[in-house]
């Protein structure tokens, strides 16, 4: 839901985007992440513990989704951008943001005008060939009701060709978003919000059969497979119920097997846990810490938010990133042999 809420707002607000072809980034532990300084957006990389930022795409008059997804070789990223108009029309609507791609060895930067995104983010596909995203699509308008029926499915592009195409049939009045592709390719875990809830899912990429991770509670959200496919990550938000305030959100921070088994909890803190990112190593994890709104409560990103990192076993929390001029999105630890981060040692 955090995910949703937050491409959906910047689907609204993306301006005309600049995309300079980024040039090679430096060696070692590197981990990208959304920025805004309220003249424009970026990505950027950093050391581990925050040290070196480097623009990797992006700038002044520039605006960029908060979600940035890697190959598996960490030399393609992709993301969400306006830099063209969405070819989106009809039932699909209108205005909608596109998939941009950049590659950190200088080349392959491109925006995809059919792959337009309005009701998930781009997540890359191991071999950087194809990029997945969430669809939906207005069946009709309720009458005496300012609400819509709608139904999504899971979409694909191939980014050699700029081609898209469905992977899994529509579901009515469902919401799915997927979330992290398995290291081998063979599977996507996404969140699905429909009548009965939200729950977790596995999407086979070769049958395109959906199934429950049905150890997993249902108030699960993000979840993002380790390096070798063998753990998964994913966030709990729960509320706390006061008479004087609004529902004020806890976020837990947990890691399972990769079948939902064997849930373990590794952080527990007020306020939104968002974007969690594996290192390389599998060792730690990044995200992003929000503190909920003042008045409401909601989740309301502001500068002076935080990038954090925590071992896989819950110890030693580190602050990565902060800037109070800034705003940050999404953080992602970028792959490939030599970019291991390993634990954090306090």
């Amino acid at each position: 839901m955090i995910r949703r809420v937050a491409v959906l707002v910047l689907a609204a607000l993306l301006a005309v985007f600049v995309m300079p072809a980024p040039a090679a980034g430096p060696g070692g532990p590197r981990l990208a992440m959304s920025v805004f300084d309220g003249y424009g957006s970026e990505a950027i990389t950093t050391g581990p513990l925050g040290e070196d930022p480097q623009r990797l795409v992006g700038g002044p008059g520039a605006l960029i989704g908060d979600s940035l997804s890697w190959s598996a070789d960490g030399g393609l990223l992709a993301f969400t951008t306006a830099a063209v108009e969405s070819t989106a029309s009809g039932p699909f609507g209108t205005g909608w943001a596109v998939v941009g791609v950049a590659g950190t060895d200088g080349g392959r930067s491109r925006v995809f005008p059919r792959a337009f995104l309005n009701a998930g983010e781009p997540v890359v596909a191991p071999d950087g060939d194809s990029i997945v995203f969430s669809r939906a699509k207005l069946v009709k308008e309720l009458p005496d009701r300012e609400s819509y029926l709608f139904k999504t499915s899971i979409w694909s592009l191939d980014v050699g060709s700029g081609s898209v195409r469905r992977l899994t049939r529509w579901r009515l009045a469902a919401f799915i978003d997927p979330i992290s592709i398995s290291p081998d390719g063979s599977s996507i875990v996404a969140s699905l919000f429909d009548r009965r809830g939200s729950r977790l899912v596995a999407v086979d990429l070769g049958s395109h059969r959906i199934r429950r991770l049905a150890v997993l509670p249902r108030d699960a959200e993000e979840p993002t497979y380790s390096p070798a496919g063998t753990e998964l990550a994913f966030v709990r938000l729960k509320f706390a119920h006061t008479s004087k305030l609004p529902d004020r959100p806890i976020s837990e921070l947990m890691v399972a097997r990769a079948d939902g088994s064997g849930a373990r909890r590794v952080l527990r803190r007020n306020g939104y846990i968002s974007f969690l990112s594996w290192d390389p190593s599998g060792s730690r994890l990044a995200f992003t810490r929000n503190p909920p709104a003042e008045a409401t409560g909601a989740l309301e990103p502001e500068a002076g938010n935080k990038v954090m990192a925590i071992n896989g076993d819950g110890t030693c929390l580190t602050r990565v990133f902060t800037d109070p001029e800034v705003t940050i999105g999404g953080s992602a630890w970028q792959p490939g042999v030599g970019r291991e981060a390993g634990p954090i040692s306090c």
